[in-house]
């Protein structure tokens, strides 16, 4: 299936009270008309233990049927389910079918708005921010989980001890990740007394130059500062668990810088080549920087923070010859 809907993998979870008869699907997490940051979780409970089976669609991409019904399952999970989805960003209109045998017996609907990096003023009214960790919520997983770690726990910097790794050891399964993240230091970040619970107080540059203050130092001696470091909007780049791109990065470095600077690849770059292109800012190898055997992108020639020439060039020279003969230099 296209994925946009919902990825293969299904997981679940055992909550730990008896399952009731027929009542409906509940939309645990997100709740109805809520928004989101993260795809990381769909939580459902489906209120029966005769269901058998499943079939989620998001925005008319339906799933395969998920089977739900084998006495193993109901053993370990009884009457949840717990996918992960893959969001379209804005709205989600989410449909769940359940089946008994061959036969539907229900269907649910919800919509969901999928915003990542967004403020709450860019949402639409009719959605509402939603938090997991409220205590109503958290009572269904006590049955597995230790809602209420204590501080030497919270702070434990092993997976075996970390209160957080089971619900979202996924985030940190790809390339690139974040130190904090990497060594489980959660509670530095997230804190258990905010409200909601686990919110990050302090974001953006005002955390993140509490360890890279040497970086924002080194920024701020510059002529020219990059928008999203004026900003101090780190988050805009970086994403601050991990990522499958160098430097945390949210996507891979063309494709974020021209997500700003559109019209740069609308129109030849820096010249007109004799084929009618631009220069070329993919697709080779990148000479200004032969050790690393890494591709030209765009910070083969721009720094993507802060600098002392107009365009950020990366020799911090104002002649754009001498930028050139960085690599062309006969």
């Amino acid at each position: 299936m296209s994925r946009r809907g919902i990825t293969g993998v299904v997981t679940a979870v055992f909550l730990g009270w008896a399952a009731v008869a027929f009542g409906g699907v509940s939309f645990i997490y997100p709740a109805p008309n809520a928004w989101v940051e993260n795809s990381n979780h769909l939580i459902l409970k489906l209120n029966s233990t005769e269901v058998t089976g499943v079939r989620i669609g998001v925005n008319g991409v339906v799933s395969d049927l998920l089977v739900v019904g084998s006495p193993e399952y109901r053993r370990a999970f009884q009457d949840f389910l717990i996918v992960q989805p893959v969001w379209d960003r804005g709205r989600n209109e989410v449909t769940v079918e359940t089946f008994i045998g061959k036969s539907r017996a229900e269907t649910a609907q919800a919509s969901v708005y999928f915003a990542p990096g967004a403020k709450a003023s860019d949402i639409p009214p009719e959605f509402k921010a939603n938090s997991f960790h409220q205590p109503d919520l958290e009572a269904r997983c006590v049955g597995c989980h230790d809602m209420a770690p204590s501080s030497d726990k919270s702070l434990s910097t092993l997976a075996k001890e970390n209160p957080c790794i089971g619900c979202h050891r996924k985030m940190l399964d790809v390339k690139f990740v974040h130190g904090p993240a990497g060594t489980y230091s959660c509670g530095y970040c997230h804190k258990e007394k905010a409200t909601p619970k686990y919110v990050v107080t302090k974001r953006e540059a005002p955390l993140c130059n509490e360890c890279h203050g040497d970086k924002a130092a080194e920024f701020a001696k510059r002529k020219y500062i990059h928008g999203p470091i004026a900003g101090g909007m780190c988050e805009v780049c970086h994403d601050s668990h991990g990522s499958a791109n160098y430097g945390q990065l949210k996507a891979p470095i063309n494709e974020l810088c021209l997500s700003c600077h559109e019209s740069i690849k609308k129109t030849p770059h820096v010249v007109r080549t004799t084929t009618g292109a631009g220069h070329p800012v993919s697709g080779a190898k990148d000479p200004s920087a032969p050790k690393t055997g890494r591709e030209m992108s765009c910070i083969s020639c721009h720094n993507p923070h802060a600098g002392d020439a107009r365009y950020f060039f990366v020799n911090n020279s104002e002649d754009r010859l001498l930028l050139c003969q960085m690599c062309h230099n006969k």
